[in-house]
């Protein structure tokens, strides 16, 4: 439909899956810099405001959103609000005994539930992998938290939150390697996925503390879990544990569209086989990646082909949605290195086409 040129000269990600207020994010990681797009990957402004001082986030980021026309970043410790030029306007603790040591680039998944209200994953699930008693863990931890603003305590306060149930594909005798949850909140419901299963887990906020529904999704060349059956990822086996998270499928990023939609990447895996040598899962050929579109309504989905340019494709955190079915796809310049090509696609049906 369109491109645009997306002028930041280092390797770069899209933090933000669809426009929030008409605005993208877009990461940097060599320099840590944050750079902010308009809705069609036009950049507005840069800035880097790490650190540890009242007006700086620290570098353990975990998420960051906008809402109410403030950039929101979350750290360990508070939640600092910017201006989109990138000016400190406050920032609110909030109160967990439990501390993020998650660096580089943040999540988005901070969704705002009216103004002093919002929910996250729980990502203190990061490390399950290295503890043995993994499902008594799931047991006990909450998956994800509502956090809301208290006068009392001026600062924001865990009042809500939610459990998996014990039907979970996670709760088994294998060692999953990645027990990271991920959510986006849809209307009065979060949504609950990890990266390893085809499966949406659904909550209805301040209703149910368990999945109301689960919807395992049909998707085309998504492998079953494999190689997942050590008790615990150890210094000697860390190995086993890389090796099963290159030959997994994986869901990336789901963005929720309009109309009860949703629209996700995902990869098949690398073809090869746990018991190859180090040096044939290095030469396996990389995994493919496609994009997947389900309308609950009809309870209909099917698998997307991701454009290429010049033989190459854009996927993991270079996708974005736009709205109104227009995507914008981030690809590499092999010329000048010094800035990225955008391309806007428009999402049509086969009927339409």
């Amino acid at each position: 439909m369109d491109s645009v040129k997306i002028e930041i000269p280092y390797e770069f990600g899209l933090v933000f899956p669809k426009v929030i207020d008409g605005k993208l994010l877009a990461y940097s990681y060599l320099d840590q810099t944050f750079h902010v797009l308009d809705s069609k990957g036009r950049l507005q402004n840069s800035f880097n405001h790490q650190g540890e001082g009242p007006k700086e986030y620290t570098r353990n980021l975990s998420f960051v959103t906008i809402n109410n026309r403030h950039l929101i970043f979350m750290d360990n410790k508070k939640l600092s609000y910017f201006s989109y030029q990138g000016e400190w306007v406050k920032s609110i603790p909030f109160n967990d005994p439990n501390k993020s040591l998650r660096g580089g680039m943040p999540s988005n998944e901070l969704d705002f539930v009216g103004e002093n209200k919002f929910i996250v994953p729980n990502i203190y699930l990061d490390g399950l992998s290295r503890r043995p008693d993994h499902r008594a863990v799931l047991d006990s931890v909450p998956i994800w938290l509502q956090y809301e603003y208290s006068q009392i305590t001026n600062q924001f306060e865990i009042t809500e939150f939610g459990h998996l149930d014990t039907m979970s594909v996670f709760f088994s005798d294998f060692k999953y390697n990645s027990y990271s949850p991920r959510t986006f909140v849809d209307g009065g419901n979060v949504n609950l996925f990890f990266n390893l299963t085809p499966i949406i887990y659904t909550y209805s906020i301040g209703e149910s503390k368990y999945p109301i529904e689960k919807i395992k999704f049909d998707v085309p060349g998504f492998k079953e879990p494999i190689g997942l059956d050590y008790k615990s990822m150890t210094i000697d086996n860390y190995r086993h544990f890389n090796k099963a998270s290159d030959i997994n499928s994986h869901m990336n990023d789901v963005i929720s569209l309009d109309n009860e939609r949703i629209f996700f990447v995902y990869s098949q895996g690398k073809n090869i086989r746990m018991n190859d040598s180090e040096a044939d899962a290095i030469e396996a050929p990389d995994p493919l990646f496609y994009g997947y579109f389900y309308d609950f309504s009809s309870r209909n989905g099917s698998q997307v082909v991701l454009p290429e340019h010049n033989g190459h494709p854009s996927f993991w955190k270079k996708v974005s949605y736009l709205g109104n079915n227009k995507f914008l796809f981030v690809f590499e310049n092999e010329i000048e290195r010094d800035f990225y090509w955008g391309k806007i696609f428009e999402l049509k049906s086969a009927k339409s086409r």
